[in-house]
């Protein structure tokens, strides 16, 4: 038995279609038509009316750090870092699959189906079930490095770091009804030796996966690496050989314009990340530039521990208004552009484009129900507009289908006792954060 989704207005070629029907079977979209015959077949979602729009992608998430929101704030980069590098060791196993399951569980409610989740240090088996027992779809990756970037770095051989990276892949990718695949990944060229980075890339190719890595986001970092190899971090990366269209970079602020045409001549996809940058003092990224020379751009609420954000809409909005003031170009950053990086733009990013992004047969089923109308989108021609520039996934977002199953129905999961969830998060969270502000309390 497969599931309709009844009286859906879908959102295509930038404007509403007529009112109709999609026709899900497994985890794929078969047939989008006006009506099918054979609707008592099936089991029915009458959405009456509503806006159907592909679900959206978070590029660059780190779930796993939900319980480090509000407790690392205020902080410069430098100084964060030097906590969050011990962040794996703070939190017990529990506390990481909780802490995974609920940020996992306000990024589906906001509208995110798929997240290009990165994870650190010796936990992975918690984190990933939290992943895992959501329903979100995930790019994932196991960020290695071997060079000490400041005060804190864990530092392991190259070798174990490669194998490491080997086992990652091997026990994850393609798993869980291939709603998780992998990509290789290093923390970024500040923590990194060009060994690693460049066995690194060599596996990805072996492999047939992508890239996925921080570049270019604190200023006294990105210095150093200047200083390490004589140019900046994006060119430097060139030359080991990772850029290219299976590679995706999160922040990349501190630039030059040479280095963004690098970025636009290889097909590297970039992700941006404005809370973040805003709030632990990154930098303003010159995305506006890389928009111009036809960069692959896409949206990453990167962690709770830095953004205090997982709705990517906000983020998407925020990342909007800083380019505009930054470029002082009002065209820059506008909503449609906005909307795809959210959706066909973050597909090409993860690597799944011709698979999610789109309402298309063929296409997997993972799919967003918006309600319409509402007090801020009373008519189809500002509804892009006002998708962006004035709502908030949490409040918009009426549904959530993904892998062809209906995972939020109208506003609550499907699955999840949220209230429960909740409950054991807290209780966990307050008996295990104290070592969390007592090493804030020491910087």
């Amino acid at each position: 038995m497969g599931l309709i989704i009844k009286n859906a207005r879908i959102y295509e070629n930038r404007k509403l279609s007529s009112m109709k029907s999609i026709l899900i079977e497994g985890n794929k979209i078969v047939e989008i038509d006006h009506r099918f015959l054979d609707e008592n077949m099936h089991k029915t979602l009458d959405i009456s009316g509503r806006i159907v729009i592909p679900g959206l992608a978070d590029c660059h998430t780190h779930l796993y750090q939900t319980f480090g929101r509000g407790l690392m704030d205020d902080l410069h980069l430098t100084k964060w870092l030097e906590i969050i590098w011990q962040f794996s060791h703070i939190f017990s196993e529990e506390a990481f699959y909780y802490s995974t399951l609920l940020g996992a569980m306000e990024a589906i409610k906001s509208g995110t189906t798929v997240v290009g989740e990165l994870l650190t240090g010796s936990v992975q088996e918690s984190i990933i079930q939290g992943l895992i027992d959501s329903k979100i779809r995930a790019v994932i990756g196991k960020m290695e490095n071997d060079y000490p970037e400041g005060k804190n770095t864990p530092i392991k051989p190259t070798q174990d770091c490669l194998n490491e990276s080997k086992q990652f892949f091997n026990r994850w990718h393609g798993k869980y009804d291939d709603r998780l695949k992998v990509k290789l990944s290093f923390a970024g060229l500040p923590a990194c030796t060009n060994i690693l980075i460049k066995n690194l890339v060599k596996l990805s190719k072996e492999y047939g996966v992508g890239i996925h890595a921080h570049a270019a986001e604190g200023r006294e970092a990105t210095k150093q690496v200047r200083e390490r190899f004589n140019q900046g971090e994006i060119s430097a990366l060139n030359e080991l050989g990772v850029l290219g269209p299976f590679t995706q970079l999160a922040h990349v602020i501190w630039i030059d314009n040479e280095e963004i045409k690098l970025l636009a001549q290889t097909g590297t996809s970039v992700v941006h990340c404005p809370y973040t940058n805003c709030k632990i003092t990154d930098g303003i990224s010159p995305m506006h530039k890389l928009q111009k020379a036809g960069v692959n751009i896409t949206i990453g609420c990167d962690g709770g521990a830095s953004s205090s954000n997982y709705d990517v809409l906000l983020e998407g909005r925020l990342g909007s208004m800083l380019q505009k003031v930054s470029s002082m170009d009002e065209e820059t950053f506008n909503a449609s552009s906005v909307y795809d990086m959210l959706t066909i733009n973050g597909a090409r990013a993860l690597n799944l484009e011709g698979e999610i992004g789109k309402i298309k047969e063929g296409y997997k089923a993972d799919m967003i129900v918006l309600e319409y109308p509402t007090s801020k989108i009373l008519s189809e021609d500002v509804l892009v507009n006002n998708f962006i520039y004035s709502c908030s996934g949490n409040e918009v977002v009426r549904d959530v289908i993904i892998d062809g199953k209906l995972i939020v129905n109208n506003h609550k999961f499907v699955h999840i006792d949220e209230d429960t969830v909740l409950y054991k998060a807290r209780e966990i969270f307050l008996k295990e954060k104290e070592k969390l502000i007592a090493i804030k309390k020491e910087k």
